[in-house]
């Protein structure tokens, strides 16, 4: 019988890194790096993990590393984190604030992937001691901002390369500016949802603002659309249901006397289900052809992004578990589900995955500084309590099993 790992055991170690995580955090958030470009950061990342033992493989749907620590005879359990940045311009101040002008880790991956180097270190040492019931693979994964030429994220590049093959399991993390450093967050079921996005072209006929009876005034039936697919989700989805259908952009007219012969807009379509996803598809189609009635045309296009993120229910109680243990009660919480997307969903659709929530919000700062923002900050102390859930919930999924 394997010795088993303490909970006080996995603090003390992942407090001693604490340091070396944050040093790994700062370097890559100095040097952020586009989706499918992050050449430096996963350098970063391959040689820690070779200089310590563990088995690398790289180039990984282009620039993703797989890391494999393997231990007793127990099943394989996957730990993911993303490593691109965003086209943000830094407005910190800070002395490791970015070095390249325009890009910045403003969504918290530079802290993912230092977290989860972190828990490596320590998982490895427990193999090393022979006291890791089974086999942990490590998945820095490129591009969950952002997809290539074909749509497609780092997430799913790295299922289709089967990097979830002969896995059990698949746990994640992600900072959250929302909540107390040091907090842990999830919830079973969907907690993420669904992001489509849709590119729609109004049709009518230009004329002489002067004359509008010569034309089809473009603009007056986008009003008629507009004023549809409003509607959607408070008239036509049913109101125990979840969705949000937002108009991003728009653009319509060349001239102030000119009748405007087609409009564009933009948007995205968010939901919690696969049924709700595929009904908002549709119903927007039928808001759009509100115009044709009335003489207009349309095209839409609707692209697919990521799926629902879906807590399995097992990993979730399990997870849960293992940071109460870890953290105490009253650091392990339930989170609101949101309307944000994360292609961690891919993972969790193909094998049993959780996602947790970590707080990295100090509570003396006068505010929030949110993802997606050139303000974004963490506080550091969160960076080994990140570490040491990952071990936590990995070895409760390995132990599980035993």
């Amino acid at each position: 019988m394997l010795e088993v790992v303490s909970n006080v055991e996995i603090r003390e170690q992942a407090q001693a890194l604490h340091e070396k995580i944050r040093e790994w955090r700062r370097e890559i958030h100095r040097h952020p790096e586009l989706g499918f470009t992050e050449i430096q950061t996963a350098g970063l990342v391959s040689k820690t993990l070779r200089d310590s033992g563990i088995e690398v493989e790289t180039g990984v749907a282009k620039t993703g590393v797989v890391g494999t620590i393997r231990g007793g005879e127990g099943p394989t359990v996957a730990l993911r984190a993303d490593m691109d940045a965003l086209p943000i311009e830094e407005q910190n101040g800070t002395d490791f604030d970015s070095a390249r002008p325009g890009l910045m880790h403003a969504c918290g991956h530079d802290a993912h992937t230092a977290m989860l180097l972190g828990a490596a270190i320590l998982l490895k040492g427990l193999a090393d001691q022979g006291r890791l019931p089974g086999t942990i693979r490590l998945l820095f994964q490129p591009s969950e901002e952002g997809q290539d030429a074909r749509g497609k994220s780092g997430g799913m590049r790295m299922v289709e390369k089967g990097v979830l093959e002969g896995v059990s399991a698949v746990f994640g993390l992600h900072v959250d500016p929302m909540q107390k450093v040091g907090d842990i967050a999830t919830r079973p079921g969907p907690m993420m949802a669904s992001s489509d996005k849709f590119y729609l072209t109004l049709r009518g006929q230009a004329a002489h603002a002067a004359r509008p009876h010569q034309g089809l005034d473009t603009i007056a039936l986008a009003a008629h659309v507009i004023q549809a697919i409003h509607q959607i989700v408070s008239r036509r989805l049913n109101p125990v249901d979840e969705g949000v259908i937002t108009i991003g952009t728009i653009k319509g007219g060349t001239k102030e006397n000119i009748i405007a012969d087609s409009v564009q807009m933009s948007g995205t379509i968010r939901s919690f289900t696969a049924e709700n996803r595929k009904f908002l598809h549709t119903e927007l189609r039928r808001a759009c052809s509100i115009i044709e009635p009335l003489g207009g045309k349309f095209d839409l296009r609707v692209v697919w992004g990521y799926p629902p993120l879906v807590n399995n229910e097992e990993a979730t109680a399990l997870a849960m578990a293992a940071t109460r243990a870890l953290l105490g009660e009253e650091h392990t919480l339930i989170t609101e589900k949101m309307m944000a997307a994360e292609d961690f969903a891919i993972m969790a659709g193909v094998v049993p995955g959780c996602f947790l929530r970590l707080g990295v919000h100090n509570p003396a700062w006068e505010r929030i500084y949110p993802v997606h923002t050139p303000t974004f900050r963490i506080d550091e102390d969160a960076l080994p309590v990140g570490a040491a859930a990952l071990v936590a919930v990995s070895l409760a999924w390995l132990e599980r099993a035993g």
